[in-house]
C-alpha cells in the first residue's frame, strides 16, 4: 500500500465515522492498537534503502489519569519482491486530548530499531519515534485509529562498507483499529418522567403526582420536591396528592424536582412537569339509539347501537331491554334476536345511560318483524344422459371412443359443482345377463359397465373416485346412464344396486388388436 493510497484512507474515514462515533466522556485504563503502518526510512545509503509499504503495527498503553500514559510499541515493515525488512520496539510518554467524540494524541517513544537490507547484515541501534495521531471511538470498548504519522530518526552502520554510520530520517504511518478496557463507568444523563392520575377531575378530587427518575447512580439518595400551579400540593418521596378543592375549571401544571446527595459539580439534578385539568361544572350524558336494521324477517338478528357522551368526560354504564326477543351485550352494542317472535310484531328497545355521578339519559328504538319467505326447494338428482356400449361386440362392456364424448361432458359438469356426487347405473340385456352353454361364469356386464365408465372418469378425467359411485340396474338395455347428484339430494335408487367394486375390477381401456392378413 503507498503513502497516498494511505492518506485516501484516512481522509475517507476522517469524513464518514462522525456520524458514528462514540461519546468518549471517560478515560479507559488500558488501550490497545493494532493496524497497517508504512515506513519510508530515507537514509542517505548506499544499500537505497526502499519504502517499506507492506507492515504491520502494534501498541498497548496503560493511562494514568484521562491524559497520560505510557505506550509500548513494535512495527514490523517489509516491501514486495525485496529480501528486506526492518521492526522496532519502543516504549515512552503518550498524551491524549480527549473530545467528545475525537481523541488527538501525541507520542515520545525511545527503543530499538533493526533494519536487514536484501543485500547486507541485520544491523540493530537506538530508535528514536515521535509524532502522532487520531483516534475516534466507536462504541465504548472499539474505535478506529483514523491515522498517525511519526518521525523515525535510527541509524545503520552495516550499509557502509567503511564502517561509518547512516543517519536514517526516516517516518512512518499508520491506521487500524483500537480496543479499550477498564476506567470508571461514564456517568449517564439523569431525567425524570412526571405522571398524573387522573389527568381531568372535578374541583375536589384528588390528583396523584408520579415521579421516576432515571440514570442516577444507585448508591446516591435522592429528594424529591414538587410545585403546583394550583392547588395544594404534598408529598416528599416520589408520590404526591394535589388537592383540587377550590379550584376553578381549567388546566394547571405540577413540576417535579429530584436531586441526589452529591457534592458540588458531581451533584445530579432532574425536572419534569406534568398537567392536569378541573372540569367544568356536570352535566348529565347524551343518548342516541339505532337498530341495523330496523326491518328484519322473524328469526333474523338486529344489531342495537346505543351512543352516549359526557360533556364532562365521565365514564358511561348502558342498560337496555327489549319488549320482545332476547338482547344480549352489555353496551354500548347489543344485539337482538328475533327467533320465536311472532310475525308482524314490533319490538321496543329502550335504553338508559348513566355517568359515575348517577345523572342519566334514555333513549328508544323499534325493530319490525316481518314473516320470512319460503324455504327453497330441495335440491333433486337428474340424470344427465348415456353412454351405449352396441359397438365392440367382442368387448361389450369396454368403454369406446363414441362414448368418451359424453363421458367428458360428465366430467365437466362434475368439476363445474364440486358439492356434488355422480352415479353412474349399468344396463344389459336378458340375452347377455343369460349365461352361454358350458360357460362356467355368469357374466355381470351391468357391473362391468358401471366400473368401466367410473374408471375412465377417475384415471383419465381426474375425477375424485369417491364422487362417482356405480351401481346396477334393470333395464334392457346396453348402456350406462349418468347421474348427478348436487349435496342434500338423494339419487333415487330404487331399482338399482350398488357395486362391489372389491369383487368386479375395471378392464384398461387398450385399442382392439389388428387383424395380420397372410398373402397368397
Amino acid at each position: 500500500m503507498s503513502l497516498r493510497r494511505l492518506l485516501t484512507i484516512v481522509m475517507f474515514v476522517a469524513l464518514c465515522v462522525p456520524s458514528l462515533v462514540f461519546a468518549q466522556t471517560y478515560a479507559p485504563k488500558y488501550e490497545v492498537f493494532g493496524g497497517y503502518s508504512y515506513y519510508n526510512p530515507q537514509g542517505d545509503s548506499r544499500q537505497n534503502l526502499p519504502e517499506f509499504d507492506k507492515g504491520w503495527a502494534a501498541q498497548f498503553a496503560y493511562n494514568f489519569n484521562h491524559w497520560f500514559g505510557i505506550a509500548f510499541d513494535a512495527a514490523g515493515h517489509y516491501k514486495s519482491d525485496y529480501d528486506g525488512n526492518a521492526h522496532s520496539f519502543a516504549v515512552g510518554p503518550q498524551f491524549k486530548l480527549r473530545r467528545h467524540h475525537f481523541v488527538p494524541f501525541g507520542e515520545a517513544l525511545f527503543g530499538a530499531q533493526m533494519i536487514g537490507p536484501s543485500n547486507a547484515p541485520t544491523g540493530t541501534d537506538f530508535v528514536i519515534i515521535a509524532g502522532g495521531g487520531l483516534d475516534i471511538p466507536i462504541t465504548r470498548h472499539f474505535g478506529i485509529r483514523a491515522g498517525q504519522v511519526d518521525y523515525v530518526y535510527s541509524r545503520y552502520n552495516e550499509l557502509q562498507p567503511a564502517g561509518n554510520w547512516t543517519t536514517l530520517n526516516g517516518f512512518r504511518a499508520q491506521g487500524g483499529v483500537t480496543f479499550s478496557f477498564g476506567g470508571a463507568t461514564p456517568q449517564k444523563p439523569v431525567s425524570a418522567a412526571c405522571t398524573a392520575d387522573p389527568q381531568a377531575v372535578d374541583a375536589g378530587v384528588p390528583v396523584q403526582i408520579g415521579v421516576t427518575p432515571a440514570g442516577f447512580l444507585p448508591k446516591r439518595v435522592l429528594t424529591y420536591s414538587y410545585a403546583s400551579t394550583g392547588g395544594k400540593i404534598t408529598g416528599t418521596d416520589n408520590m404526591a396528592t394535589v388537592d383540587t378543592t377550590g379550584l376553578a375549571a381549567g388546566s394547571y401544571t405540577v413540576t417535579g424536582k429530584v436531586m441526589d446527595n452529591g457534592k458540588g459539580k458531581h451533584q445530579q439534578i432532574a425536572n419534569c412537569t406534568v398537567g392536569f385539568s378541573v372540569n367544568e361544572p356536570k352535566h348529565p350524558p347524551v343518548l342516541s339509539l339505532s337498530a341495523n336494521p330496523d326491518s328484519l324477517k322473524c328469526g333474523e338478528p338486529s344489531t342495537i347501537s346505543a351512543s352516549g357522551s359526557s360533556a364532562d368526560n365521565r365514564p358511561l354504564t348502558y342498560n337496555c331491554n327489549s319488549s320482545a326477543g332476547r338482547l344480549s351485550g352489555n353496551g354500548p352494542t347489543y344485539t337482538l334476536d328475533t327467533t320465536g317472535v311472532p310475525s308482524g310484531t314490533t319490538i321496543t328497545v329502550n335504553c338508559t345511560v348513566s355517568d359515575d355521578r348517577q345523572l342519566t339519559a334514555s333513549a328508544s328504538t323499534r325493530v319490525s318483524c316481518v314473516a320470512p319467505p319460503p324455504p327453497p326447494p330441495a335440491p333433486t338428482a337428474s340424470k344427465f344422459g348415456a353412454i351405449e356400449f352396441k359397438h365392440d361386440v367382442k368387448r361389450p362392456t369396454r368403454v369406446d371412443n363414441e362414448a368418451k364424448g359424453e363421458l367428458d361432458r360428465y366430467a365437466d359438469a362434475l368439476a363445474a359443482a364440486p358439492d356434488a356426487k355422480g352415479v353412474v347405473v349399468g344396463q344389459a340385456t336378458a340375452a347377455e345377463k343369460t349365461p352361454k352353454k358350458g360357460s362356467k361364469r355368469t357374466p355381470d356386464f351391468p357391473a362391468e359397465r358401471a366400473v368401466n365408465t367410473k374408471d375412465y372418469l377417475t384415471k383419465e378425467k381426474g375425477v375424485d373416485a369417491s364422487r362417482v359411485e356405480p351401481r346396477t340396474g334393470t333395464d334392457d338395455d346396453q348402456r350406462t346412464d349418468l347421474w348427478v347428484v348436487p349435496a342434500g339430494a338423494n339419487f333415487p335408487a330404487e331399482g338399482t344396486q350398488a357395486v362391489n367394486e372389491a369383487k368386479v375390477k375395471a378392464v384398461p381401456r387398450v385399442a382392439a388388436p389388428v387383424k395380420k392378413t397372410t398373402k397368397k
